[in-house]
């Protein structure tokens, strides 16, 4: 989630790490769920424009979904689809009210179900506050949304981004990115949330730097930042128990946005947490998220390439006896 142009100084007229990016997705099109018919889904796959890409299951309407930036620095809106090769724009989902905090951005809305509602997490940013997270909230999966408070979730002296949320053994977490134009090293960051999710409880852990993965490489901001990225956690439990977190940063070997895996070794979502010497994939995406579709098999979402026009790409995610592959990418 940035808008980056990666030559000699590897990075020109970038102000955060979310903004535009792509590579055109060639995805194995097996999930055969219902609605092949109706014309109304008139978006194909191969043609969908996104970036950072979450795909919601909804159970309860057998459908996905797929909230996104408007780009107007206002609303959110929604997509549906009932077999993920197929897409429609539903409408806005999240408009911001008046005296909204957040004024910009707009970026990388994360979809939860917890306890009968729906939650969005999102980046928003505005001229005299630092680049911060908030929770929204709606009865239905596909909005509207209004703010769950009217603040940032995520510390209001930090630069933060990409907030999502995870719940392990009933408690709700926060996992975040610290930003890199702040911290030089990209931090990713967890924090206990409140039953009701509408503050965080205890101070911040630091789960990792993106120098601790090997396969990282430094950009350079065009107000002369030189650093690394840390883009997008998500955690996801593997049907063996294992605790991996995903998440996005650019690669030392070429350059390209690139997407990250890292290992519990404890268990926890504590950690500590191992990473895997090589990203997972080499199609200039990232901003990954996995998640199970209706006819049971793993997938992973993320946007590709990484310069515009970004698509939105699902794969089929192979999880087996440790190994982690991205299918037909």
């Amino acid at each position: 989630m940035k808008n980056v142009f990666i030559i000699s100084l590897l990075f020109i007229g970038l102000n955060c790490s979310c903004n535009p990016k792509t590579n055109e997705p060639q995805i194995n099109p097996k999930d055969t769920t219902t609605n092949q018919v109706d014309k109304s889904y008139n978006i194909d796959i191969k043609d969908f424009k996104m970036r950072d890409p979450f795909v919601f299951v909804d159970t309860i309407g057998k459908r996905y979904l797929i909230h996104a930036s408007a780009g107007n620095n206002k609303t959110l809106i929604v997509y549906e689809s009932k077999n993920l090769t197929k897409w429609k724009l539903l409408g806005t989902s999240f408009t911001a009210p008046s005296n909204f905090w957040g004024k910009l951005d707009f970026w990388a809305p994360d979809m939860f179900e917890y306890k009968g509602k729906y939650y969005i997490t999102a980046t928003f940013s505005a001229s005299n506050v630092n680049r911060a997270c908030a929770i929204l909230v709606s009865d239905l999966p596909e909005g509207p949304y209004l703010p769950l408070v009217n603040n940032p979730i995520t510390p209001s002296s930090w630069a933060s981004l990409d907030a999502t949320i995870y719940i392990d053994n009933g408690q709700p977490y926060l996992l975040y990115c610290r930003e890199w134009l702040e911290v030089v090293d990209g931090q990713i960051y967890i924090q206990k949330l409140s039953d009701d999710l509408s503050k965080t409880i205890g101070d911040p852990q630091l789960l990792f730097s993106a120098t601790s993965a090997n396969w990282v490489g430094a950009i350079t901001s065009g107000n002369g930042i030189t650093g690394q990225v840390t883009d997008a956690p998500f955690i996801y439990k593997t049907s063996e128990n294992k605790l991996i977190m995903i998440w996005s940063s650019f690669a030392k070997s070429n350059g390209k946005y690139s997407i990250g895996l890292a290992r519990s070794t404890s268990g926890l979502i504590t950690g500590p947490w191992v990473q895997d010497p090589n990203p997972l994939n080499n199609d200039d995406g990232g901003h990954a998220m996995i998640f199970k579709s209706f006819d049971g098999r793993t997938k992973i979402s993320y946007h590709s390439p990484n310069t515009y026009p970004n698509y939105v790409t699902i794969y089929d995610l192979d999880l087996y006896q440790g190994n982690v592959t991205i299918i037909n990418q």
